[in-house]
């Protein structure tokens, strides 16, 4: 999926314009790649297109975050207060880049992540 694509999907998925748009998968991506241990961060930075990988923060350790943990540091760093705007932000987001990723590294990511947070990407719960 190309940058383009990827902010014009959220924007219409979550009723954002361009710069809350681009603020918002940024703010997510960061989170979540905080939220990842080991390489995962790298290896869903390496299928999002080349202007995000900035945005994806790098954590070895990862961060043991649930749902609401997750939601407010988007919501902090998205700088947006009502947490029904943020967990659709959030969910837009997700559900794009679940399309963006292939089969394998989208059960790899998901495999990392609580059942709160999964339900944000609108993708099946990965078997073990």
């Amino acid at each position: 999926m190309e940058y383009e694509q990827m902010i014009a999907t959220v924007r219409q998925r979550a009723g954002l314009g361009e710069n809350e748009a681009v603020r918002s998968v940024q703010a997510v991506l960061s989170v979540l790649g905080e939220r990842l241990a080991g390489r995962e961060a790298d290896n869903l930075a390496a299928q999002l297109p080349d202007r995000l990988d900035a945005s994806v923060t790098r954590n070895p350790q990862g961060r043991q975050w649930d749902i609401g943990d997750f939601l407010k540091h988007v919501g902090d760093r998205e700088q947006v207060a009502n947490a029904d705007h943020v967990r659709q932000h959030a969910q837009a987001v997700l559900r794009t880049v679940a399309e963006a990723l292939n089969d394998d590294e989208r059960h790899d990511l998901l495999a990392q992540l609580p059942g709160g947070i999964i339900d944000l990407f609108g993708v099946p719960t990965p078997r073990g």
